[in-house]
């Protein structure tokens, strides 16, 4: 009976890399000096993106055992960050930037800006080759947006406090348990009736100057951005190493593709 022969468990498997001769060397050499060279052509031809990124930090009063959920809350401070790009805000930004020479469309100017949601606080980022133009629109963007959500407040104080009203007449009128409050007592239907048509044309009024802001969320304070010093993307030196690392990759592949080749043939 035959017997069955065992693998080895050796594998015979040899990177070129292990082979290569001087000649070997120099073709993987050449192949990452072209790499470098497509890198820096590259970042002659795309110049490097700056970031400079301003800071709104958002007060927000909860009051506890109520109906507010941690969706609510989330909501209002995302719209802070929507409200950076309203059309007042933006209309703003261009004038402030016009005066300082710099001329940009509202659509340039919100391509250029992004915004991000750090807990509380709502980073202003944007990017543009230029240092000193990037710098200018987050800190103009920030002041800007500022200036117009404290204008806002003092609208969505006075809906909050309509609302308050709104909620609480009804109340007096429906509920038959707050019906006996000394407040309730005081009121005779047709003044209930009289406060609460004041209430609502006061919330008609106000929900559209108040941007959607309420009594409990308000824009403390804002912090200009520094001028970047370092690119954030299209740095020359980040594309030449990787121009070279890609000749590397490269070369190496070539040379076991053309191994194997030779070794079939």
């Amino acid at each position: 009976m035959a017997k069955t022969g065992k693998s080895s468990g050796r594998s015979d498997f040899s990177p070129k890399i292990l082979q290569m001769g001087t000649k070997d060397w120099a073709g993987v050499a050449g192949l990452m000096l072209l790499g470098a060279l497509v890198g820096l052509i590259v970042s002659l031809l795309i110049p490097p993106q700056y970031e400079a990124v301003s800071k709104l930090t958002t007060n927000l009063e909860i009051v506890t055992n109520t109906n507010v959920t941690e969706i609510m809350v989330d909501a209002q401070l995302d719209l802070v960050g929507t409200l950076v790009f309203h059309t007042d805000v933006v209309d703003q930004v261009l004038l402030s930037l016009a005066d300082e020479g710099i001329s940009l469309t509202a659509d340039e100017l919100t391509n250029k800006t992004s915004i991000e949601r750090q807990l509380m606080t709502t980073l202003i980022k944007v990017r543009d080759r230029d240092t000193q133009v990037a710098e200018k629109i987050a800190n103009s963007f920030a002041e800007q947006t500022f200036k117009r959500l404290n204008e806002a407040y003092p609208h969505a104080l006075t809906l909050s406090e309509a609302k308050a009203t709104q909620v609480m007449l009804n109340s007096c009128l429906n509920d038959t348990k707050k019906q006996e409050l000394p407040f309730c007592l005081s009121l005779t239907q047709e003044k209930a009736e009289k406060l609460i048509s004041e209430a609502e044309t006061v919330i008609l009024r106000e929900s559209p100057l108040s941007l959607g802001l309420t009594g409990e969320i308000n824009i403390s304070q804002y912090q200009p951005a520094s001028q970047p010093e370092r690119p954030l993307a299209f740095q020359r030196s980040t594309l030449i190493l990787s121009g070279t690392m890609v000749g590397l990759v490269l070369a190496l592949i070539l040379g076991e593709v053309t191994t194997k080749e030779q070794e079939r043939e």
